[in-house]
């Protein structure tokens, strides 16, 4: 008995280093998870807020198009319908690829994303005729440039 109460020390010694043992090889193992998963989730972040501003690019891109088509005189002769096809092809896209910003996105991006979403918007409504105040053009181009800036 003499000699169990003289290895008691040791032997509480050497649970006491395994355990420090595991639960610092546990934090630190969870740690470097962790810095993967984020590094993993940037990545897929960057590619979708990639993916998204090249599909507002391209609407944008077909709004000045078919706003100079019509040589900015909203009233003139409408743009052919195939051309509104592909506008509409292209906001669609546009649509899908919000979704993904909407999940993955932090806070401060989506509401960028948003901004820049509306401005273009705003494009839209002339290029299809909705409305034909044409001195607000200038003021609109400005206003997307701006939202896209903050987006980027």
């Amino acid at each position: 008995m003499a000699d169990i109460v003289q290895q008691l020390p040791v032997l509480t010694g050497v649970v006491i280093g395994a355990l420090a043992s595991y639960l610092v090889s546990s934090a630190t193992e969870r740690a470097q998870w962790r810095r993967q998963q984020a590094a993993r989730w940037d990545d897929k972040r960057v590619q979708v807020y990639a993916d998204y501003g090249y599909s507002v690019k391209n609407v944008y891109i077909a709004c000045l198009r078919i706003v100079e088509n019509r040589g900015l005189n909203t009233k003139s002769v409408p743009a052919d319908p195939q051309v509104f096809g592909e506008f509409e092809r292209l906001a669609t896209e546009r649509t899908a690829k919000w979704e993904s910003v909407l999940l993955l996105g932090n806070p401060e991006t989506i509401a960028a994303a948003r901004a820049w979403h509306r401005s273009i918007w705003q494009m839209e409504v002339i290029a299809r005729g909705i409305r034909t105040d044409e001195t607000a053009w200038a003021a609109i181009l400005d206003k997307v440039n701006d939202a896209r800036t903050r987006f980027h």
